[in-house]
């Protein structure tokens, strides 16, 4: 299953000049978030310098706020953004007409509320999984680490759901264990097992004091977590639908 590319291109610097990525909306899941021109609020640290001699325009730094709204005219969902900014050379072609070099704002996005969801949730899926999806959502600008120990615990909530909560007499069991313990209960889950494995060692390198992922690298284990549920809650119905459809021949009405 695809992540929506606009969620990578939300975590990148987005440039004055450039248009604003356009999320799949998280209420509605038909419409995309547009966005307005965000609003600045220069620094007090850079502020104070316009006014000295060798000033330059890529001193300045501060935060903005940005609105969206959902396209969807039956929805329009009200999105809120905040991050931080700074100005540098523009990527444009520097017009020769103008004295010295053209700059840009850049963006730096860190919040979005409601937040804009890593990655579909299957309607099959249990509520506690939903929750783990969202709370990674809600950080995934402002930590990416956090975002992928979220996921991981996502993964834990999915083998409770499956019944894997441990072992004997409720001993604790490592996440790895329970992953081999549920793919052990049918040969066909290997696959998705490994998914599911791939996810837990994002989560670890996230809870590390040093961890350094990244926003990429957490989408990426989105993707990975989101083939892993539809094949464990989407696939088993298509598949019977499919032996519906070929045991008739045709449409089953």
């Amino acid at each position: 299953m695809a992540i929506d590319p606009a969620l990578s291109a939300l975590a990148a610097n987005t440039e004055s000049t450039e248009p604003w990525a356009r999320p799949s909306c998280p209420n509605c899941r038909s419409g995309y978030i547009g966005f307005a021109e965000p609003s600045e609020d220069e620094s007090h640290e850079s502020a104070p310098h316009h006014g000295h001699e060798a000033f330059e325009p890529d001193w300045i730094r501060g935060t903005f706020v940005i609105r969206g709204q959902c396209e969807n005219r039956e929805c329009q969902l009200a999105v809120h953004g905040t991050g931080d900014y700074f100005v540098d050379y523009s990527t444009q072609q520097v017009d020769f007409d103008s004295p010295g070099p053209l700059y840009s704002s850049y963006y730096k996005l860190t919040h979005l509320h409601p937040p804009m969801l890593l990655m579909p949730i299957p309607k099959s899926a249990p509520e506690e999984i939903r929750e783990g999806v969202l709370r990674a959502s809600r950080v995934l600008f402002a930590d990416p680490g956090l975002a992928a120990t979220a996921l991981r615990a996502t993964v834990e909530r999915f083998l409770t759901a499956e019944g894997v909560t441990g072992g004997p007499s409720g001993k604790f069991q490592t996440a790895d264990v329970r992953i081999k313990q549920w793919s052990a209960q049918d040969p066909t889950r290997l696959a998705v097992a490994n998914l599911l494995l791939a996810v837990k060692w994002l989560g670890n390198a996230g809870t590390h004091e040093d961890a350094d992922l990244t926003t990429t690298e957490v989408l990426e284990g989105a993707a990975m977590l989101d083939e892993a549920f539809h094949r464990v809650y989407t696939g088993p119905d298509l598949d019977a639908r499919a032996q519906v459809i070929n045991t008739a021949k045709g449409p089953s009405r």
